[in-house]
């Protein structure tokens, strides 16, 4: 009776165990499954998807990673070089690079030679503290020369950085942005003529350039493209 137990008993627990070691190398399919995103522009970088796919191994197309925020455009993704000015989030932090110009005496205008690519939240934001979204100042050291000041005769200084220096000349501002036509003016008027649409208080220099409006806004030569 002891040798039939015997006999029974070796083979049962051989098929237990092999059950277990087979079971075991299975496993539960749901333990062992991974999700798996789309990677349309197979930049490594998967967007996000309510319902991703679940397999063991990577399917064609389908990556673990799933913090792509433009997954049509393999140049953006996390860990990817910002460029600056062309309003793109390429490394998907939730910001832009912006060239500013470090302006520190305060008067609205940078110094040409100090450009700086710092990140912001959008094109809306205002410059950071310190600093101007417009060049132009040949003096950034007194808030009272930069190129929408007058021109003062006879102070041996360019006031307005025009590149002239006592030349006073006075031009039509018919739209009062502070900015001349080319027109001089017979009675007092701006000491520039920068405006390019006098017709116009949203358009002279030193302003934002407007995206998609067909106009160019900051008198440039280009239209809706930034700096």
């Amino acid at each position: 009776m002891k040798k039939r137990l015997l006999n029974i008993g070796i083979p049962l627990t051989l098929l237990v165990a092999a059950t277990f070691i087979i079971g075991s190398s299975c496993g539960d399919p749901g333990l062992m499954t991974y999700r798996w995103y789309s990677d349309t522009d197979n930049d490594g970088y998967g967007a996000w998807e309510e319902t991703p796919q679940e397999a063991v191994n990577q399917p064609t197309g389908k990556v673990k990673d799933h913090t792509d925020c433009d997954d049509t455009n393999a140049d953006v993704h996390p860990g990817a070089t910002e460029i600056p000015d062309n309003l793109i989030d390429e490394d998907c932090n939730g910001k832009i690079a912006i060239t500013f110009y470090t302006d520190k005496d305060g008067d609205g205008f940078g110094g040409s030679n100090s450009p700086t690519v710092i990140e912001i939240d959008s094109y809306d934001s205002a410059a950071p503290d310190n600093y101007s979204w417009y060049a132009g100042d040949c003096d950034d050291n007194n808030n009272a020369i930069n190129p929408l000041a007058d021109e003062i005769k006879d102070n041996g200084i360019d006031d307005n950085c025009d590149g002239d220096t006592d030349i006073v000349e006075y031009y039509i501002d018919a739209d009062g942005d502070g900015y001349g036509s080319q027109q001089f003016a017979a009675a007092q008027g701006v000491t520039n003529n920068l405006d390019c649409d006098d017709s116009d208080a949203e358009i002279h220099p030193f302003t934002k350039e407007l995206l998609d409006d067909n106009i160019d806004n900051n008198c440039d030569g280009a239209i809706d493209i930034i700096n």
